[in-house]
């Protein structure tokens, strides 16, 4: 079930972000630029200051911790930091059922990702980050498990046609989702 982020947030159609993973900075732009261009109903832009972003990236090394005043968004026990995977916690008013912040974590020892395949983890997070915490799909950029293919990832099991992504494949079910989640767009 897609979650919608805070009423206040979701009325600016955008969501902010701010990039503490450094060396992953030009395939978060990338990624920022791929899911502007995928017409979901919500654009992200770079924000200047941590406090004020919506969505925190963050390099991990391992199991990792995000302070969110006083909130904690956690990359969770089992997270890796030397496969192509990424986690995003987000954090969700139980009163509202609504996310107010989001946390990406990225694996911060993968010594031979290419652009593409860094730029594909991320658009899978900020996907999640989006409105989509813990959802996957069958097709597409949301299915749960990638493998490298070429200088890209596929999913596991790909469609007999599926080439690797970048570009980015987005399944209905998935567009469906976040549209809903930021326009209020039923799914057919």
């Amino acid at each position: 079930m897609p979650t919608p982020w805070l009423k206040r947030i979701k009325e600016t159609g955008q969501l902010t972000v701010f990039n503490k993973a450094t060396a992953w900075t030009d395939s978060i732009h990338a990624a920022m630029t791929t899911f502007n261009g995928l017409s979901m109903g919500v654009k992200l832009v770079n924000e200047q200051q941590e406090k004020s972003a919506n969505i925190v990236i963050i390099l991990a090394n391992g199991p990792q911790q995000y302070k969110y005043y006083g909130d904690i968004a956690d990359s969770g026990s089992d997270f890796t930091a030397d496969s192509l995977s990424g986690e995003t916690s987000a954090l969700i008013d139980k009163r509202m059922k609504a996310i107010f912040f989001a946390a990406i974590f990225l694996p911060g020892k993968i010594p031979k990702a290419t652009k593409d395949q860094k730029q594909v983890v991320v658009v899978h997070e900020f996907i999640h980050a989006s409105g989509m915490p813990g959802e996957h799909e069958d097709v597409g950029i949301m299915f749960p498990q990638m493998k490298e293919s070429g200088s890209g990832l596929i999913e596991y099991l790909p469609d007999q046609d599926a080439k690797p992504m970048p570009p980015i494949r987005l399944g209905p079910q998935t567009r469906c989702k976040i549209q809903m989640v930021w326009s209020g767009a039923s799914c057919p």
